[in-house]
């Protein structure tokens, strides 16, 4: 039996290394890889449902992968095999927030012309992911 980490009393196996051939541009290697990211995961459910998740990347398995939601200070278990879109926000943004303006030169958010599109309220934020949704069907 592996040996198991415990990381804020919530335990998962050690460490596993993706960067193997076997393991080579899977998803996998892409998710560990940016462990400690925050991210919004789709779960294809059934034959034509998407279920999301989303929240800090914790953990990544050959079969699955850990999220840490801070706002409802739980870890959430998902199936990667039923992972089909993974989005990844910029370091230090979560869904809806504006960036802040009091940070020092070199961790300046980005502007709005580096990015079009990624300055919204969280209405406009709600609007497109659920148009996008919509027109993916």
């Amino acid at each position: 039996m592996s040996e198991s980490v415990n990381n804020s009393a919530f335990i998962v196996p050690e460490d596993q290394n993706f960067n193997t051939e076997t393991f080579q541009g899977s998803m996998q290697q892409v998710l560990s890889e940016n462990v400690g990211s925050y991210v919004i995961v789709e779960f294809l459910i059934g034959t034509g449902q998407l279920a999301t998740k989303q929240g800090l990347l914790y953990y990544v398995g050959t079969q699955f992968l850990v999220l840490l939601d801070e706002l409802e200070s739980r870890y959430i278990v998902c199936d990667i095999f039923s992972v089909k879109f993974v989005t990844f926000l910029l370091p230090g943004y979560r869904p809806g927030s504006v960036p802040s303006q009091e940070s020092s030169p070199e961790e300046a958010a980005p502007t709005a012309s580096q990015f079009p599109g990624a300055f919204r309220t969280p209405a406009q934020a709600a609007y497109a992911h659920a148009t996008r949704r919509i027109t993916r069907r």
